[in-house]
């Protein structure tokens, strides 16, 4: 049996900052004692951009709500056992390979469920043996036919039209017909229940993107959970034209047996036109059998990578997935990084931290996962002179490209292991930058002269940085009010300062 408090709670705590950002960035659960009002202010979300890893320069942008807005759209999934519908309405789905929940009740990161869906590229296999059993389930599906369509939603995040909540348990036509009966008559007696929360979880949501209708916040979890239910609704309908096909989140591989693409893509745009969406006609491919091709890395690993390997079968190793990623296997290196950081570290260590320097150089998929290496193993891995002058001028690169991500990665790199110096030519370029969770990073390390701090005050705009100059006395409480128009989330953020609050971890000054 679930336990649905504990579970509203992980996601609540753990769904906020995107698992892409260095672990800095984390909630403190006493923000959960003082939720504003379901009419909270209106407060634009934070974004920062990151690479889309499709090989190109192409990024995307993720959202941080702000908090007041993400905690009250938070309670409104706590009401009426809202979360526990829209979690097991998802469940529902046999085609769908995106679940929200583990069988252990944990959260499902997209690092624990992502493959690649290029077609006929090789894709990657993860520790997790329900990777495995998920292609083999593919494959079995599958079985008969001679193509498989590959066919993706257009934005399907931001094209999310969020008056279409209501429908994910009624269906379109039922959420447009108890929607004509409320403009009518909101009192009507006559109205769904269903319509009448879900309406309510429409407003919360809204709130968190300035009451815009169209688009989902891309990076809380409340927003993937949304999607994947408005998704599951879908496959509902899908289903009645007995397709067959796989899904995770918005990517479909539909099984053709008799050339009939055509009629299957005329179905897919009727019905997701009834929902907001289109197909994006450039991802959309057709793939002869066989289609499932798979690099078995655990056979490349097995009886070679333990903590007694040679360097030569080291650079092997290191060689062998360099050339994989290279090749199309997206995600090769970051897999093979997770793979090593579970082993005792005998290994050749000025080999190994070579490598790992040159993947924050040439692998963005990466450069995380070599980052929180180089930070969990740093008593082994001493980075010298020559390595945090690479490492700096990365960042130099990165903040002149406006690379949010991996600038804040860097930095965060640089500050944990005390190689950066206050009021240096990087600090300067950060503060007259405009990312701003990477100042968030400097004020919380003390990395910021006065002279800095005011050129940052001056500047900020989000939430998080103008919250943090207010909670450690950057500026007074009717500047921060005032820059951020607050009225009803007043008291939280009061409590919030009083009770020490701050959305980063104090990190080591120099």
């Amino acid at each position: 049996m679930r336990d649905y408090k504990k579970i509203w709670k992980d996601i609540t705590m753990n769904g906020f900052f995107s698992e892409y950002l260095p672990p800095c960035f984390q909630l403190d659960e006493h923000i959960l004692y003082h939720i504003p009002p379901r009419n909270c202010d209106l407060i634009p979300p934070l974004s920062f951009t990151m690479s889309r890893y499709n090989g190109n320069d192409a990024r995307r942008t993720i959202f941080l709500p702000e908090i007041g807005t993400y905690l009250a759209a938070q309670e409104c999934l706590n009401t009426d056992n809202i979360l526990q519908e829209l979690i097991e309405f998802t469940e529902t789905s046999s085609n769908s390979f995106s679940p929200i929940l583990s069988d252990d009740d944990s959260i499902v990161l997209h690092d624990q469920s992502y493959w690649d869906n290029t077609a006929c590229e090789p894709i990657i296999l993860p520790v997790s043996t329900q990777y495995i059993n998920n292609i083999m389930k593919k494959i079995m599906r599958s079985v008969g036919a001679k193509q498989v369509l590959k066919l993706d939603i257009s934005n399907c995040f931001s094209s999310f039209y969020t008056h279409m909540i209501p429908a994910i348990l009624l269906g379109a036509d039922n959420a447009e017909a108890e929607f004509r009966k409320f403009l009518l008559n909101s009192n009507d007696p006559s109205i769904s229940n269903i319509y009448l929360k879900y309406r309510n979880l429409d407003e919360s949501v809204r709130r968190q993107n300035r009451n815009q209708t169209n688009g989902l916040l891309p990076g809380p979890l409340s927003s993937k959970i949304i999607a994947e239910a408005i998704l599951t609704r879908i496959d509902t309908e899908l289903n009645v034209h007995d397709l067959n096909y796989s899904r995770y989140v918005d990517d479909y591989e539909v099984y053709l047996y008799h050339g009939e693409e055509k009629e299957v893509i005329s179905i897919f745009s009727e019905i997701l036109s009834k929902y907001g969406f289109t197909l994006n006609a450039e991802k959309s491919k057709t793939v002869d059998f066989p289609c499932y091709i798979e690099e078995n890395f655990n056979k490349l690993l097995h009886g070679t990578l333990s903590e007694d390997i040679s360097s030569e079968e080291l650079m092997s190793l290191f060689n062998t997935f360099f050339l994989l990623e290279k090749n199309g296997t997206k995600g090769a290196i970051r897999y093979f990084l997770k793979t090593i950081e579970t082993l005792p570290f005998a290994i050749n260590l000025p080999i190994f931290k070579t490598y790992l320097i040159s993947i924050l150089a040439n692998n963005e998929r990466s450069l995380s996962k070599a980052c929180s290496l180089l930070l969990s193993h740093h008593n082994l891995l001493t980075l010298d002179s020559n390595d945090v002058k690479i490492i700096r001028n990365m960042l130099n690169h990165h903040i002149e490209c406006n690379h949010d991500l991996e600038v804040i990665w860097l930095l965060y790199l640089l500050i944990e292991l005390k190689h950066i110096e206050l009021g240096n030519e990087l600090i300067q370029k950060i503060v007259d930058s405009k990312n701003e969770l990477a100042k968030t990073i400097l004020l919380r390390s003390q990395q910021i002269n006065q002279q800095n701090i005011e050129k940052v005050t001056a500047n900020a705009t989000s939430w998080i940085l103008l919250y943090e100059l207010y909670a450690s006395n950057k500026i007074e409480e009717g500047e921060f009010i005032s820059q951020l128009n607050i009225n009803r989330n007043k008291e939280m953020y009061r409590y919030f300062k009083r009770n020490n609050i701050h959305f980063c971890k104090e990190l080591p000054s120099h």
